[in-house]
Order: C-alpha cells, then sequence, then structure tokens
C-alpha cells in the first residue's frame, strides 16, 4: 500500500477541531467548586480532577475536607487502639499519633482563643450594654449548669 503525502486531511483536522471545541463546551459547562481551608490554599473541583464534581462539590457543603479527615483520624486512632497491642504507641503508628496529637492541640488551642475571645465580648457588653450582659450571662449561666 503506497501513501500519498498530498493526501486530504481536512476531514481528520475538522474532526480534531470540532474534538477540542466539544472539549472546551464541556470544560466551561462543568461547574467549579473551591473550598477555602487556609489562607491563600484552596482546592478546586472541576471535570479535570474529578469524575463527579457535582457529587464532591455537594459532599464538601455538608462535610468539609478537615471534617471529613478529622472523623476518619478518630476512627483510625480508635481501631489502632483496638487492634494493635501496643495501642498508637506501636512504631508504626507513631507518625499518625504525633500528628493527631498536634493536630488536637492544635483544635484546643482554638477552643481557647474563642473563650477568650467570648470572654473579652462579654466585659464589653458588660460595659457598654449592661442589659444585654446580664441576659446573656443568665444564658450562660443555665447552659453551664447542665
Amino acid at each position: 500500500m503506497t501513501t500519498n503525502p498530498a493526501a486530504d486531511w481536512s476531514g481528520l483536522t475538522a474532526a480534531s477541531e470540532w474534538a477540542r471545541t466539544l472539549g472546551d463546551a464541556v470544560r466551561a459547562a462543568t461547574p467549579s467548586w473551591s473550598q477555602p481551608i487556609l489562607p491563600g490554599w484552596t482546592f478546586n473541583v472541576n471535570s479535570n480532577n474529578s469524575t463527579a464534581p457535582q457529587t464532591e462539590v455537594e459532599v464538601v457543603q455538608h462535610y468539609s475536607y478537615g471534617k471529613q479527615l478529622g472523623r476518619i483520624s478518630d476512627a483510625l486512632a480508635a481501631l489502632i487502639e483496638a487492634v494493635a497491642p501496643e495501642g498508637m504507641n506501636a512504631a508504626p503508628y507513631t507518625p499518625f499519633t504525633e500528628m493527631k496529637d498536634e493536630i488536637d492541640g492544635l483544635k484546643n488551642d482554638a477552643a481557647a482563643a474563642r473563650v477568650d475571645q467570648l470572654r473579652a465580648d462579654l466585659l464589653r457588653l458588660k460595659a457598654e450594654r449592661p442589659d444585654e450582659y446580664e441576659r446573656i450571662r443568665q444564658s450562660l449561666r443555665r447552659t453551664l449548669e447542665l
């Protein structure tokens, strides 16, 4: 079989142009979503990195990546404690244990900072809006007695 260097490639060119245009249209029509996790960080969900971007968007709207990872970490820690004779202190689990302990510490530090901010806000209300302060104080008191 011989090849003809002057063969008509116009059909192939038209088909490749059509495929490129279709690909551009699909990318433009596919919803893209981003969730800020850290300032300056974003995770984009689109057809290039997810087989079901809309499903992923819906899941992350209910359970952030951080919440998902936290629950997985808690479950893994419980499994390690139940299965490993040395528990979380076993050598293969040390990197995970150290990471989880650090994350738990960061969460506790953030909670303490929020409580400190609440205390400062209450003091401001006490000085500037005593009636509002007293209403909130009584509500907190009832809640803390539970």
